[in-house]
């Protein structure tokens, strides 16, 4: 009787793994829409400045989208761990996990843990 009850806790844990993913999934790539959209934003706010004032300092609007694209890329990584998947981030090879090599087996970059 025993041996049911844990095949049913093994069982149901696995579905609750099975849904935790899919919602961080999810929720990422709301995430990472959101950024994508804000940067849309903020070209359209620099082009709107530059028409008025074409000799305006705009690197700090150039810096915020740099880092929404920083935020996007480590979204992008999270949701290829959640996949199992490692890219290197120098040339984006995608490696799944059953490759246990500490380096890039393309451009030879240490892969990242997660």
């Amino acid at each position: 009787m025993a041996g049911i009850f844990d095949k049913l806790s093994g069982a149901t844990k696995g579905v609750s793994d099975m849904s935790k993913s899919a919602s961080d999934t999810s929720n990422l790539k709301k995430k990472i829409a959101y950024e994508q959209e804000r940067i849309q934003e903020v070209m359209l706010e620099i082009g709107k400045h530059y028409y008025s004032n074409p000799n305006g300092d705009y690197s700090a609007l150039c810096a915020d989208i740099d880092d929404r694209k920083r935020r996007i890329n480590s979204m992008k990584n999270e949701l290829q761990a959640i996949k199992g998947v490692r890219v290197c981030s120098k040339c984006g090879t995608k490696f799944d996990e059953k490759y246990t090599f500490e380096f890039c087996g393309k451009c030879g970059t240490k892969l990242v843990s997660e």
